[in-house]
């Protein structure tokens, strides 16, 4: 991530133990609005697979989510961009 991020979350979930009876197959975040933005989203566990079984008892679980983002401004989208000249630059002589 480019710069200080505008959003910094984190939330943690702890339990002596905890069965998946159903899993969904869509597990995901989805962020909508303008302006864009860039995000970088992580988690870690402990005690629990990426992918849980159902069924399958697991114990003295924790899952850190962390989510960090910064929003884009349209003038700063295009880095490649000519700096534009100051009012009265135009004007101006080197010496």
């Amino acid at each position: 991530m480019k710069g200080r991020p505008d959003l910094d979350f984190f939330t943690s979930v702890k339990a002596k133990e905890v069965t998946f009876g159903k899993l969904s197959d869509e597990r995901k975040v989805t962020y909508y609005g303008e302006p864009d933005h860039e995000t970088e989203a992580t988690v870690e566990r402990e005690n629990i697979p990426e992918e849980p079984e159902v069924g399958v008892t697991y114990r003295d679980v924790k899952v850190d989510w962390t989510v960090l983002q910064r929003v884009v401004h349209p003038i700063e989208e295009d880095d490649d961009a000519e700096e534009k000249p100051r009012r009265g630059d135009e004007n101006r002589q080197e010496r």
